[in-house]
C-alpha cells in the first residue's frame, strides 16, 4: 500500500507541473536553439526566453514563450509573474482527479512544496484558432515535489486564450 501511495503522490507532482489532463518546468543547464520549429524538433529552453520584438514572432512562437516563461516563473518561484499568465479561473488538475486552484498550486510553489529545477520541451505542436491555442509536447523535468526527486517525460497539453494581445494559459476549452 505504501509503495501504491508514493506512486499516486509522484504522478499527481507530475501532473500538476506541467498540465496533463486539462491543465497546466526548471532552471539548470539550459540552453536555446535558434529553432523554432514546431513540429518535429526538440525546443530546448532558456533563461533567454524573453524575445525582444514580439511583434515580428508568429502567434505560435508567442504561444511557445508564454509556455516558456510559466516554466521559468516556477523554477524562479516567481508568482507575481506566474499571476499574470493564467487567467483568473485557472485551475491546475492532479492526476487523481484533484482540482486545485491557482492559488493553491502557486502557494505550494511558494513554500517549497513543489520545487522545479530545469525542463525541455520535446515535439512541440500548436494549434491556433483565433484567440484559442492548445501546445501539445513531451516536457522532460527535474523536481522534487512532495519530497520526492526525479527526472521525467511527461504528455503535456496547454491551452491559451488571447487577451488584450497577450496570450495567457487557461483551462481546457469546451
Amino acid at each position: 500500500m505504501h509503495i501504491l501511495m508514493r506512486f499516486i503522490v509522484m504522478m499527481t507532482m507530475m501532473c500538476l507541473f506541467v498540465g496533463c489532463a486539462s491543465n497546466d518546468n526548471m532552471r539548470a543547464s539550459h540552453e536555446h536553439t535558434s529553432d523554432e520549429t514546431f513540429g518535429d524538433e526538440n525546443h530546448k529552453t532558456s533563461e533567454s526566453s524573453e524575445h525582444a520584438g514580439d511583434e515580428d514572432m508568429t502567434e505560435e512562437a508567442l504561444i511557445l514563450a508564454a509556455f516558456e516563461r510559466m516554466q521559468q516563473a516556477m523554477i524562479d518561484k516567481d508568482i507575481e509573474t506566474l499571476y499574470l499568465l493564467v487567467t483568473e479561473d485557472k485551475t491546475f488538475t492532479h492526476m487523481s482527479g484533484k482540482i486545485q486552484s491557482k492559488e493553491a498550486f502557486f502557494g505550494e510553489i511558494a513554500d517549497g512544496t513543489l520545487n522545479y529545477y530545469q525542463y525541455e520541451i520535446h515535439h512541440p505542436v500548436i494549434t491556433v484558432l483565433g484567440d484559442r491555442a492548445e501546445l501539445i509536447a513531451d516536457v522532460t523535468l527535474t523536481a522534487k515535489v512532495y519530497g520526492m526527486s526525479g527526472t521525467w517525460t511527461l504528455a503535456t497539453h496547454a491551452y491559451f486564450i488571447k487577451i488584450a494581445g497577450n496570450w495567457l494559459q487557461c483551462n481546457a476549452f469546451d
